[in-house]
């Protein structure tokens, strides 16, 4: 690779051994996808949770610091296990506590933003267009290059706290203008979109992952009045939960495809077409759910991160209810959402019905690591993600539905949904 002087610099260890190890790692990674420079970034942002670090992950990261790496670029947190407000109230076992906050000691000591959150982009992490940044979520690096127009690959940890360490990334992938041209076109003119809820946005991306993996798709007829930002995050986060795109062009919408020539970089001639249709959703709507029984033991919301108007939502159709005995109710959220729902009085109401809101923690992952040990067996989520990582990942029967089958639900203490 060609490396600029501050790049050899750090290479031959005159930053420190931290920042030499993140430098080889990036060499070498650049070597192996035939990168012939590095890049600046101005942005980073990681999963850094224990089922994606383990005790390997979090060793590396106290390694390089205690050999002086800090991170130089403004990087960013994922969403945690628990609450760190009530772990006794959610029954986090002591060894949960203890592996979090040697993590989190660690990386606050690097110099990580512990934002605890999936939407930084909406909590102060904004590149801009054209920027080169490096993200390890899935859903937000794929909307940052499809909304914003930054350019990031589906980095690793260990990849984006390189990094951040040393400014700097290989010239590779989506970082290239060639590789951000569409591969595949999907059209969705088969399907009554403006009768379509959050959940059925999903299913459709869910059913459409599978089949163009990891491929760049261009949809050629969404139209831009149907795309609010909800619905354009429920298509993301699920197309990339069962695909491996880093990227979607949206025709009208994405900045680098204001117009099909754009998106494919010139002629779509000889492009697949995907046209999916009502029984294609209908399909991934089904497949998505693999409870065995109507019993639900805990409702939860959050995967993304519950936003404050998916709160109003849920307060709407909440509102003077009650739970059932035997299920608990969770709405994951970021703590700065957390705290606004305390000031409009939505904590209050919840707790009054039963639930709770549990700050600093996604419905994907991290609390099922525990949540398991204490029973839950069968859960009901509006996520496609969630529902997806939850089965895949804990063994959990899932339940998958809109908003208001899940809450209906949570009072029920059975699945009140489309089966």
């Amino acid at each position: 690779m060609e490396l600029t002087k501050r790049e050899q610099e750090y290479l031959a260890g005159k930053e420190g051994k931290g920042a030499q190890k993140c430098m080889q790692l990036l060499v070498a990674m650049g070597e192996v996808t035939g990168a012939r420079r590095m890049v600046p970034i101005v942005s980073g942002h990681i999963a850094g949770n224990y089922a994606v670090m383990e005790d390997e992950g979090i060793a590396w990261v106290e390694e390089i610091v205690r050999d002086g790496a800090k991170l130089q670029v403004y990087t960013t947190k994922n969403p945690e296990m628990y609450d760190f407000e009530n772990p006794l109230e959610l029954g986090v076992p002591q060894r949960i506590q203890d592996i979090q906050n040697r993590m989190n000691a660690a990386l606050k000591a690097l110099g990580v933003a512990l934002t605890y959150t999936c939407h930084h982009y909406l909590a102060g992490n904004v590149p801009r267009f054209g920027d080169h940044i490096s993200w390890a979520s899935s859903g937000s690096l794929c909307f940052a290059n499809s909304v914003i127009g930054a350019r990031s690959n589906r980095d690793g940890d260990h990849v984006v706290i390189s990094a951040g360490v040393t400014g700097v990334i290989p010239e590779t992938g989506l970082h290239l203008t060639e590789n951000r041209k569409g591969q595949v076109l999907v059209s969705t003119k088969n399907l009554p979109l403006s009768k379509f809820d959050y959940a059925e946005w999903q299913a459709m991306g869910y059913k459409l992952g599978k089949i163009i993996a990891a491929r760049i798709p261009v949809f050629i007829d969404l139209p831009p009045e149907y795309m609010p930002f909800a619905n354009i995050r429920a298509l993301f986060y699920s197309l990339t939960t069962t695909g491996a795109m880093p990227m979607i062009h949206l025709v009208g919408i994405t900045p680098e495809a204001l117009t099909l020539e754009a998106a494919c970089q010139g002629s779509s001639k000889g492009l697949e077409v995907i046209s999916i249709t009502e029984e294609d959703v209908r399909q991934g709507y089904r497949e998505v759910s693999t409870a065995k029984t109507d019993k639900v033991d805990l409702v939860i919301f959050g995967c993304p991160q519950c936003s404050i108007q998916e709160m109003t939502e849920a307060i709407q159709l909440l509102d003077g209810k009650k739970v059932a005995p035997h299920t608990e109710l969770w709405f994951c959220t970021s703590n700065w959402v957390k705290t606004l729902c305390r000031r409009m009085g939505y904590e209050d109401k919840i707790k009054a019905a039963g639930g709770r809101i549990v700050a600093d923690v996604g419905a994907g992952d991290g609390p099922f690591i525990y949540l398991k040990e204490r029973g839950i067996k069968t859960m009901a989520i509006n996520s496609v993600r969630g529902s997806y990582y939850a089965s895949n990942l804990w063994g959990m029967g899932t339940w998958f539905g809109t908003t208001d089958e899940c809450i209906k639900s949570a009072i029920a203490g059975k699945w009140q949904g489309r089966t």
